[in-house]
């Protein structure tokens, strides 16, 4: 418990399209973790806490479009309370993912349960473009199949296509930091290593090619690495593209159209659009 016995909360709105933007910008700045909480007039609401009033006015100074207010609040135990809470997420109709302190048995035998903590790592299978992800990826027979996963996070999309029969699955990661947890998390589920390497795609030899690729981030990190995407798709070979804004499609169908890859299916959630695709 902190010595002062209160945190500083601070509030903050921004346009719904822009949130997972500023949410980058805000994590580059020194936020540790944010919040969402309610939507309203097209307007994501969110928070984020510090033990420091001199950090919160210094972010407040260097975001003055998100409106940031101030207020303290009495501290308490954040971790017991966060524990406390944390229920097994539904990520997909076949995978599940639990905490490590709680105890869940899978509600059919064609359940996938991975045992999982997030740690430095982005991906625990509550946001809507992982479970999309998931979602798409039921679609494909992985049995055999040499499998890419970019921007690969805590490993929870590798861990499943693993666990629905890829022969290979190798994840890429750009965060230093985040590899340990991968580690980490393969170990907890029975994997032997989790084949996750550190680098761009330009770390793959040329003739490399893979039979499905997995891709869940923004469109602005999506379009630079597009033209190496299509260079590591195998013919015949499956794509899912997830972390797109449903007003930025257009510019991924446009991309498909010009590679030759066509559309196998579609998924919404909320603002979020993913897609289904094969090289043909």
């Amino acid at each position: 418990m902190k010595e002062n016995n209160f945190w500083y909360k601070v509030l903050g709105v921004c346009e719904i399209e822009s949130f997972e933007l500023w949410s980058y910008s805000l994590f580059e700045a020194g936020v540790m973790a944010i919040e969402e909480l309610e939507v309203s007039s097209e307007k994501q609401h969110f928070c984020f806490y510090t033990d420091s009033l001199t950090e919160a006015k210094r972010l407040r100074g260097l975001f003055p479009d998100l409106n940031f207010q101030i207020i303290e609040e009495e501290a308490k135990d954040w971790d017991q309370w966060w524990r406390d809470r944390t229920q097994p997420v539904s990520v997909s109709s076949k995978l599940w993912v639990r905490p490590p302190w709680i105890d869940f048995e899978a509600p059919s035998k064609d359940s996938v349960v991975l045992e999982l903590e997030a740690k430095t790592a982005f991906g625990t299978g509550e946001h809507e473009t992982t479970s999309s992800t998931a979602s798409l990826m039921e679609s494909i027979d992985f049995n055999g199949k040499t499998v890419l996963d970019i921007g690969t996070g805590t490993g929870i999309l590798a861990m499943f296509a693993k666990r629905l029969g890829a022969k290979t699955v190798v994840g890429t990661e750009i965060d230093p930091q985040a590899v340990p947890c991968i580690a980490e998390n393969f170990e907890r589920n029975g994997f032997e290593y989790s084949q996750a390497v550190l680098g761009f795609l330009d770390i793959f030899q040329e003739n490399v090619r893979f039979d499905v690729i997995l891709c869940n981030m923004i469109r602005s990190e999506l379009f630079p690495i597009r033209y190496d995407i299509e260079d590591l798709l195998a013919q015949g070979s499956f794509l899912v593209i997830s972390g797109q804004l449903n007003t930025e499609k257009e510019y991924i169908l446009s991309w498909f159209q010009e590679a030759g890859l066509s559309v196998q299916k579609e998924l919404e959630m909320g603002e979020w659009w993913s897609v289904l695709a094969q090289k043909t």
